[in-house]
């Protein structure tokens, strides 16, 4: 038994390295030897072979010329110590497949060829353009290597093939939620059929993809990033303040209600709405109303009770919006009448501007930016933050933005200057 564990260990070496060599990603025939080196002058790719303990080094000794005698493998003794110390073993690369069939192990390459399937199959069931990205580049990544990989680093995808599939579920799952909000263990009970599976397996995995992959800025929380996908830890809520309605139709649900029209415009400090109310109902503005979206809490309660005006509904706008929130954005939208602006305040840096980009590309093409320009950057500039190089090079990614070109010369002053600025900063006009 210990022969055959020592048999296993030494294929599984000497085929490891052979998937990553070169003659296994372009499909040549090795013209060098596929060797590890067992005691080759005090050096060894096989630290089980321990020379001090007879017991273990005949075991090993013996494995070695068992596979041999299956024409498996080569192998050489250390010179002047024939049947005694080996040097060095390699594959009979004529029988490799005899080689992964002695082991009960598949080719990286055929593994391959059936993740590349998954992933292709994977792709007609999606939309979103971040899984799409995702799946792309998996592919490509694991064509051109011709392998999975054994961590999920390596390719972007588990090695297990259940947690592969599982995470590739939960993509295609989230894909078709659309505007559907789901709390986070009922999302994992829908998808699998069980409440804990996502938790307990896919979540990590899940929020890497999404950071790698979406415009989220670089602080966004777990719940955050989650609530992008439309996996939520509580209901979320839409708040505002201002001259908004919601309208109920009458018996909207079967029932003898005569209907019900709520105005949120008497609330001095805001109100609230959740996705059912919001779906149930439709939401008016009046004619000349102005809308200001706000990206941090702290700066839309700061404006809400300091700046606000009665024609203006000011929207607490939060980080990367998910999809719910993303129905209540393009409700308001599809209420403010043509010539009534709509402008956002947001952070001046990466993620602030990713997402005005983002609002005029999905919400209102001509979004304007509030406070987010090179005089505001200058003038707080004693709280601007230095930022690093990899930050600065994905700044100048939103030099390329179609939505941003008003927007360059405040990213091209953040860019030379190596800087960012949080909207909180602009709070302290308030305090000094």
């Amino acid at each position: 038994m210990q022969i055959e564990k020592y048999q296993r260990e030494l294929l599984s070496a000497l085929l490891d390295k052979y998937e990553g060599s070169s003659f296994f990603k372009t499909g040549a025939v090795p013209t060098r030897r596929i060797m590890i080196r067992l005691y080759d002058g005090g050096i060894t790719d096989f630290p089980a072979y321990e020379i001090e303990k007879p017991e273990i080094k005949e075991g090993i000794n013996r494995a070695v010329l068992s596979l041999n005698r299956d024409e498996l493998v080569f192998y050489q003794w250390m010179k002047g110590e024939k049947n005694h110390f080996l040097a060095k073993v390699w594959l009979d690369f004529e029988n490799i497949n005899a080689a992964y069939a002695f082991i009960n192990r598949r080719p990286a390459n055929d593994i391959a060829d059936d993740v590349c399937l998954e992933l292709l199959e994977t792709l007609e069931k999606v939309k979103s353009q971040w899984i799409q990205d995702f799946l792309n580049q998996v592919y490509e990544k694991i064509s051109r290597k011709r392998s999975v990989g054994t961590r999920f680093a390596a390719t972007g995808l588990p090695a297990d093939s259940e947690e592969r599939r599982n995470l590739l579920r939960a993509l295609v799952f989230t894909d078709h939620m659309e505007e559907t909000e789901l709390l986070e263990r009922v999302f994992s009970l829908q998808c699998f059929g069980d409440s804990k599976t996502f938790e307990n397996s896919v979540r990590k995995r899940f929020l890497s993809i999404i950071r790698q992959y979406t415009d989220c800025d670089d602080n966004s929380t777990d719940e955050e990033l989650l609530r992008f996908a439309g996996i939520a830890k509580y209901p979320e809520q839409f708040e505002f303040r201002g001259p908004l309605s919601i309208s109920f139709e009458r018996g909207q649900d079967g029932g003898d209600d005569p209907g019900a029209l709520v105005n949120f415009a008497p609330l001095i400090s805001g109100g609230a709405l959740y996705t059912g109310d919001l779906k149930r109902g439709q939401l008016f503005l009046p004619p000349d109303t102005e809308i200001l979206s706000i990206e941090n809490r702290a700066n839309y309660i700061d404006y809400v009770h300091r700046q606000h005006n009665d024609k203006e509904l000011v929207v607490y706008h939060g980080g990367n919006y998910s999809p719910a929130r993303g129905l209540f954005l393009k409700a308001l939208a599809a209420g403010l009448q043509p010539g009534c602006s709509w402008r956002h305040w947001g952070d001046i840096d990466y993620g602030g501007f990713s997402m005005l980009a983002r609002l005029r590309r999905e919400i209102k093409k001509d979004v304007l930016p509030y406070r987010m320009d090179r005089s505001e950057l200058e003038r707080y500039t004693r709280f601007a933050v230095p930022v690093i190089l990899p930050y600065i090079e994905k700044l100048k990614l939103l030099t390329k933005r179609e939505e941003l070109t008003d927007s360059l010369p405040c990213i091209q002053y953040m860019i030379t200057k190596g800087v960012k600025l949080e909207q909180e900063a602009m709070l302290t006009e308030f305090s000094e």
